[in-house]
């Protein structure tokens, strides 16, 4: 097979993406994740691959695609950027957070939280992570507080943190904060509009409201994304049977 291109035309940062599932039922989300590697063209059929890890290193997988393959599947990414020695340190301390916090030390959780915002104060992760801890702590009034900081990061509604968005507007429905998390999920459904999960959830936040007109109206927009959506198919029983009841 001919090629307009000349041997060893390809060499640079490429990414392929995948997609991964986490949770269940309306607490389900999806991930998406980038894994990069350095593509070098060998010859007009062949193309080497060196992967590499987080911190731009190479991992020490190399793999060899057909040209015709690599193209299908792979996407340049010129402005790939290597994280800093801080972004590194910042993303340690959040991990020894969850993993003090998955064994309920959460003084020790709160520390590493603290310790990655001096690091990054603009941090999504480490704002969301100790503003949940402090929900699981008992202590709702911190929790607000950190979440209305959370609320005004812009950040929040990038792409990169789009698997965010459910969990922080689940984190400020059970805050109680009823009116940040429906202004949350509306402009999170200027982002992904047809997000089925965040339509979910803004009828489950009227209906704790009672609002049941609003609670099936989106209902239906969740169920008009997915009609296979068993969860809203309940959570629209539910609200008939109390808009009944109430009427």
């Amino acid at each position: 097979m001919e090629h307009a291109t000349s041997t060893k035309n390809i060499k640079g940062i490429f990414f392929e993406e995948s997609t991964i599932v986490l949770g269940t039922g309306h607490t389900q989300k999806t991930q998406t994740l980038k894994n990069f590697c350095l593509a070098e063209q060998i010859d007009d059929e062949r193309i080497k691959l060196t992967f590499l890890g987080n911190e731009g290193n190479p991992t020490g997988i190399v793999v060899e695609l057909p040209y015709e393959e690599f193209l299908s599947r792979y996407t340049l990414e010129p402005n790939f950027k290597v994280k800093t020695l801080k972004e590194q340190e910042t993303d340690l301390h959040i991990a020894r957070a969850e993993k003090h916090r998955n064994r309920k030390e959460y003084n020790s959780a709160e520390w590493e939280y603290t310790s990655a915002l001096k690091l990054d104060p603009e941090s999504i992760r480490a704002h969301f992570g100790i503003g949940t801890l402090y929900m699981e702590m008992g202590d709702r009034d911190k929790a607000r507080s950190v979440f209305e900081k959370i609320s005004q990061i812009d950040a929040l509604f990038e792409e990169e943190n789009k698997h965010i968005f459910n969990e922080f507007g689940i984190a400020l429905r059970k805050a109680a904060m009823l009116d940040e998390a429906r202004s949350h999920y509306l402009k999170a459904l200027e982002i992904s509009p047809q997000d089925e999960h965040l339509c979910f959830n803004i009828a489950r936040l009227y209906f704790e409201k009672q609002d049941w007109t609003s609670a099936m109206e989106w209902i239906h927009k969740a169920l008009e994304i997915n009609p296979l959506f068993r969860e809203a198919r309940h959570l629209e029983s539910m609200i008939s049977q109390r808009a009944s009841v109430s009427s």
